[in-house]
């Protein structure tokens, strides 16, 4: 009960700061969710741990997480991650028994769909920022097959979803979370075989709810191409159509971010602790692209409210009414939202 009240809370703040963050997010396909069935939800990976986040506190699912396993190194925050759904997936970069580590992990997850329980995992085995669905790892299919060995009987589906970005190292960007209609794993499944056609299936389905360019030496032209028409970059089955209906044959210029926003300087000057430390502790060329968001998000919902916090505190002390603090710490935090949210196309 208290696992549940504390994940209830973590997921409510987690899914504000979401909100806060990004100028606009929005979910297509929530009627295809299939939430009476044992579930493997299957998805894209371009952007770090805002990717899992998203689908978690967006998609209408509660569901378990696999998560690179390095994340889990300190006791303190593998137990909290525990604590949390999450559990770690091994690869070959942390040690030889990798594979041995995984088998305790896929049992683990065959034994939570086996209980109606939703699991996320991102089937590509790896994120990347450019706007291509990977060829598709053996990982859910190892899953598989343990939790039908388990229960030859269980009906279980897989949820393929797409999570889209105008411009994931942006800020603020736009997301946009495709939920495309469920597969059902028996309608597939060959004993015996590699399971190619089910592979197959939920790769298809990644690509039409994720814009897909399958030929990366294009990737940036095609992107700017499809901004330069003024189509909005995160509707994927649209911007596929587009790509397959209007082949490159004009030049364009390299990719400029669509929608993305130059800081005032009021808003600099009103946040410049943060604004100034962020590169001194954060240097762009030690993040990954794919990791950006991930770290920005958690400086800045963090710094909000250590400031929030330390300023309200120096206001008491100051001898300041709570009433004038309140408000002048409240107009603060609406004019920083405002500057989020308003439209700029």
């Amino acid at each position: 009960m208290i696992q549940d009240w504390f994940n209830a809370g973590v997921r409510a703040f987690v899914r504000t700061a979401l909100w806060v963050y990004y100028k606009d997010i929005q979910v297509h396909g929530r009627e295809n969710l299939k939430k009476d069935k044992p579930l493997m939800v299957l998805a894209n990976h371009q952007n770090g741990l805002i990717d899992p986040l998203v689908i978690g506190t967006y998609s209408g699912l509660y569901p378990y997480y696999l998560a690179r396993a390095d994340v889990f190194n300190h006791a303190l925050i593998h137990r909290m991650l525990r604590y949390l759904r999450m559990m770690p997936i091994y690869r070959l970069r942390d040690g030889r028994d990798f594979a041995q580590k995984n088998e305790g992990i896929y049992q683990r997850c065959a034994q939570i769909i086996q209980k109606n329980n939703s699991l996320l995992l991102f089937p590509e085995g790896g994120h990347g920022r450019n706007r291509k669905v990977r060829p598709l790892k053996n990982g859910f299919i190892h899953i598989l097959s343990k939790t039908l060995a388990q229960n030859p009987e269980i009906d279980v589906w897989i949820q393929p979803m797409g999570v889209n970005y105008t411009n994931l190292t942006e800020f603020p960007d736009r997301v946009r979370l495709y939920i495309a209609p469920a597969i059902r794993v028996k309608d597939f499944w060959q004993d015996g075989e590699d399971q190619t056609l089910l592979k197959q299936a939920v790769f298809d389905s990644i690509c039409r709810c994720t814009v897909h360019i399958e030929d990366l030496s294009q990737h940036d032209r095609l992107v700017s191409y499809v901004m330069a028409s003024g189509l909005d970059i995160t509707k994927a089955p649209e911007v596929n159509d587009y790509l397959q209906s209007h082949p490159l044959d004009v030049p364009v210029s390299e990719e400029t971010p669509q929608g993305t926003q130059l800081i005032p300087w009021m808003l600099r000057l009103m946040w410049w602790p943060i604004w100034w430390l962020w590169p001194k502790i954060f240097p762009p060329k030690s993040i990954e692209p794919e990791m950006r968001s991930t770290l920005r998000l958690t400086w800045t919902i963090l710094g909000a409210l250590f400031s929030y916090l330390l300023l309200g505190v120096l206001g008491a002390l100051a001898g300041g009414s709570y009433t004038a603090t309140f408000v002048a710490l409240g107009l603060h935090a609406l004019m920083t939202l405002w500057w989020i949210k308003k439209k700029t196309d």
